[in-house]
């Protein structure tokens, strides 16, 4: 009888990373550390310069600021300057008083004689007394009656016609005369101021 041996020894094949591969990695890695690294410390560099730029810049700017502040000056109230605050309202009211004094006689002007002459045309003279002549000057405010009558006893009574119109209401005549002509009538003037010899001429 044949005995046969069935128990063979292997031989264990060679596993796992051989040298040459382990020490390419770690070449690699090396490698991508120090240029890691290298970018790092080109990013700390740079970091380092523009924190000393912007520290140089803030101390710039303290000096600017302290030279500020040695030359800075409180400003003071001027004591003149309510004086003449004073003085230019008061001629401002001086002449807002002129200003609306001139419209009152640009309207004075614009409106005419009118209401004037039509109280006139409303009081007819009574008969017996005629007006030959009527000036008007000033907006009105100078006014002077001429006229003819056979009774002088009549130009009361035209005085009083002629306050009763709103157009002569508080108007006082300041001069009034009255004399016979060559014809045996009586001249009279009524005015609102005295006149002068050059009205008379």
């Amino acid at each position: 009888m044949q005995n046969i041996n069935l128990y063979q020894r292997e031989r264990r094949s060679g596993g796992g990373p051989r040298p040459r591969r382990m020490l390419l990695g770690a070449v690699m890695v090396i490698t991508v550390l120090t240029i890691h690294g290298a970018w790092q410390g080109w990013h700390l560099h740079a970091a380092g310069q523009a924190a000393v730029v912007a520290e140089q810049q803030a101390a710039q700017v303290e000096a600017r600021l302290d030279v500020v502040k040695a030359d800075f000056r409180e400003p003071t109230l001027d004591p003149r300057l309510p004086l003449q605050l004073a003085a230019r309202e008061a001629e401002n009211r001086e002449l807002q008083r002129l200003a609306d004094h001139l419209k009152t006689l640009d309207a004075q002007r614009s409106s005419g004689f009118s209401a004037l002459l039509q109280g006139l045309a409303d009081r007819h003279p009574p008969h017996g007394l005629w007006l030959t002549q009527i000036r008007l000057q000033a907006g009105g405010d100078e006014m002077a009656l001429l006229g003819l009558t056979q009774d002088q006893e009549l130009l009361p009574l035209y005085l009083q016609s002629l306050g009763q119109s709103s157009a002569f209401s508080g108007r006082a005549f300041a001069r009034f005369e009255i004399q016979r002509d060559d014809s045996d009538l009586l001249q009279f003037r009524l005015s609102s101021q005295a006149v002068t010899e050059q009205d008379d001429e």
